[in-house]
C-alpha cells in the first residue's frame, strides 16, 4: 500500500480549463484561476473540503492568459489570498491583458493570428496586484504544512510559465504540458518551442510520476518521455 500523502489535491474545471486546489494541515493553495464566471465550480470544491474560500492562503499562476485568470480578482476580494506570479508576466497581470501565444501548428498560427487582431477584447481580464513576484524556484512548504512543494519556471507556452512539484511525486504544469489528444502533450500555442522543451526535460528531470494539466486529465510520465522522443527533432 502506497503511503498516505501530505496533502490533498482536487482537480477544479473551471471553464475549458482546471485549476487544482491543494489542502494540507487546514490551509489550502490554488493553482489557476480558470475562465470568468466559472467562480461557482471552486465553490462547490471547497464545500467538498469542508473549507470556505478565507481557507486560501495563496493562488500560485502557472501563466496569466485569461482562461486561467478569469475569476482571480474575485477570489482574492472573498479570500484574501495572496497571489504568486513569474516576474515576466506581472505587468500583464497589473494591466489585465496578455497577448495570445503564438501558434505551433498550421491551424493554431492561423487562429493566433487572427485572434491577436480581431479578437483582443477575449485576453483582457480584471486586473491584479500581485504580492509574489518570482524569476526562480519559489518553496512552499509553509504553505502546505508536511509537503516538499516548489514553484519553478517552465517557460515555453509563455515567458512567465510555472509548474508546481509536490514531493517529486506530481507535477502541476498549467498549459506547458497538455492532454486534451491521446497522440500528443505538446501544447497548440507556444511562444518559444525550443525553451518549452527545455522545461518539458526539467519536468522529466523531477521524477515526477503523474501530471496535471491546465486542460484535460492527468497523465503519467510515460506521455511525456514519448512525446519528447517526437518533438525533440522539431524544434
Amino acid at each position: 500500500m502506497p503511503p498516505k500523502k501530505s496533502y490533498t489535491l482536487t482537480a477544479v474545471p473551471m471553464g475549458h480549463s482546471n485549476a487544482y486546489l491543494l489542502t494540507a494541515g487546514g490551509s489550502a493553495v490554488l493553482v489557476d484561476a480558470g475562465y470568468k464566471g466559472k467562480i461557482k465550480k471552486l465553490e462547490e470544491a471547497l464545500e467538498q473540503n469542508n473549507l470556505k474560500f478565507p481557507d486560501i492562503k495563496l493562488v500560485v499562476l502557472t501563466h496569466t492568459h485569461s482562461d486561467h485568470v478569469g475569476c482571480l480578482a474575485e477570489i482574492k476580494e472573498r479570500s484574501g489570498a495572496k497571489v504568486l506570479v513569474h516576474e515576466a508576466e506581472a505587468g500583464n497581470l497589473e494591466k489585465g491583458y496578455t497577448p495570445f501565444p503564438k501558434g505551433t501548428i498550421w491551424f493554431s498560427k492561423i487562429l493566433s493570428g487572427f485572434a491577436s487582431t480581431l479578437l483582443t477584447s477575449k485576453a483582457k481580464y480584471t486586473p491584479v496586484k500581485p504580492d509574489i513576484v518570482i524569476k526562480s524556484e519559489y518553496d512552499l512548504g509553509s504553505y502546505l504544512p508536511g509537503t516538499k512543494a516548489r514553484v519553478i519556471p517552465t517557460p515555453g507556452h509563455s515567458a512567465g510559465s510555472l509548474s508546481l512539484i509536490l514531493n517529486n511525486e506530481e507535477a502541476i504544469v498549467g498549459d506547458t504540458l497538455l492532454n486534451t489528444a491521446l497522440w500528443t502533450a505538446f501544447p497548440p500555442f507556444a511562444n518559444d518551442e525550443k525553451q518549452l522543451l527545455r522545461s518539458w526535460e526539467k519536468l522529466a528531470e523531477t521524477s515526477c510520476a503523474t501530471f496535471y494539466p491546465g486542460h484535460g486529465k492527468e497523465f503519467p510520465i510515460a506521455k511525456l518521455v514519448d512525446n519528447y522522443r517526437k518533438m525533440s527533432t522539431r524544434a
